[in-house]
């Protein structure tokens, strides 16, 4: 395999262009082209850069040892994981970079066993020489690694170092400089941030605003999952993710138990219809149990009536406003169609007609 071939992999691999590739080895585009098509190579005093651009060894980038290095890696790490101590792990990462000294996952594991020096060492100087360690390993990443999966591992190390040891600046500095797809590490390293910072109050805003902004993302998505599944007859599949949904609906009862009872009502209801066309009777039977006495919160009528219901939850999401985010509203459904597939799967079933009777009238 070519360098031309193997620089075009690597490229591919961290997903980005000739143009931007270029803009960081300054060179032109070009000049790329030609490599990677195999009319000329790299000159030599490029190959450590590239090489360093891609946190592979200069042989790696020959196409030497291309399996056996991402494996051997591998293996560095599994035997730090099991040692079980902070000091082990330095030390064996320590010899691993010495093997690989352009491996972005060895540096970030490096600088996080060395953070835990920070946390355990009645040593300062020795706290300080890790964490200066840390902070430079991970700066490297940050600075000559071109995926941005590593970068943002990096930069989410240094949040939560500079979290720390108090430099708070340098830790919100770091969360801005994570990539728009890293919106998780955006979200835990700022309200982490703000703990270490002691600003509870923007803390409490910060959290409630994002956790139900992630809650209601969770939400969403379940329902066009289950909905999807149910629809190419995964019934089974969509019947779990439906019982997860409905825990994920409950996790902000107390204290409102009408929150957000309009979803957990088409959550039960297609639940039931997946048991249902799973001919599984009991578990149909359970999901209705549970669906009948959520009707009851929207209306005590139940033909062909709009059925509406308003619910706030007073004890969690305070600073969300006072719009829609914390209201649910349910309108206009008819219980005589909606369980019309029911009766027939029923048929002359007493338990089902007892409990359609006692719920519905």
């Amino acid at each position: 395999m070519s360098i031309g071939t193997n620089i075009y992999t690597l490229r591919k691999s961290r997903k980005i262009t000739q143009g931007q590739l270029a803009e960081k080895l300054g060179v032109s585009e070009q000049a790329i082209s030609k490599w990677e098509n195999d009319q000329c190579a790299p000159d030599v005093s490029l190959f450590p850069i590239i090489a360093e651009f891609f946190g592979v060894s200069i042989d790696r980038l020959f196409g030497y040892h291309m399996n056996s290095y991402t494996e051997e890696v591998k293996k560095i790490l599994k035997e730090a994981d099991d040692s079980l101590d902070t000091y082990k792990e330095i030390a064996i990462f320590t010899k691993g970079l010495e093997k690989f000294p352009n491996s972005p996952d060895l540096k970030i594991s490096l600088a996080f066993s060395l953070s835990m020096v920070n946390r355990i060492s009645e040593d300062a100087n020795e706290r300080k020489e890790a964490v200066d360690k840390a902070v430079r390993l991970c700066r490297e990443v940050v600075d000559t690694c071109g995926d941005n999966k590593y970068v943002d591992d990096a930069l989410n190390m240094l949040a939560r170092i500079y979290g720390e040891t108090g430099e708070y600046k340098k830790a919100y500095s770091a969360i801005e400089k994570m990539s728009g797809e890293n919106y998780f590490f955006r979200i835990v390293g700022t309200a982490r941030t703000l703990g270490y910072e002691h600003n509870d109050a923007e803390l409490q805003k910060y959290a409630e605003e994002n956790l139900f902004r992630c809650w209601l993302a969770m939400d969403l998505n379940l329902e066009v999952l289950t909905s999807r599944l149910a629809e190419t007859g995964k019934y089974e599949e969509a019947a779990a993710f439906n019982r997860a949904h409905l825990k994920l609906l409950s996790v902000f009862d107390d204290g409102c138990r009408n929150f957000y009872a309009a979803h957990k009502f088409f959550a039960c209801h297609q639940l039931a219809h997946n048991y249902r066309k799973l001919g599984d009777r009991d578990g149909c039977l359970e999901a209705l149990k549970m669906l009948f006495p959520i009707i009851r919160q929207f209306d005590p009528i139940a033909e062909c009536s709009d059925h509406r219901i308003s619910a706030r939850n007073p004890l969690y999401f305070s600073h969300t406003g006072d719009g829609e985010a914390c209201e649910e509203y349910m309108t206009g459904f008819s219980c005589g169609t909606m369980f019309s597939a029911f009766d027939t799967f029923f048929g002359d079933d007493g338990e089902y007609l007892q409990m359609k009777k006692e719920y519905l009238g």
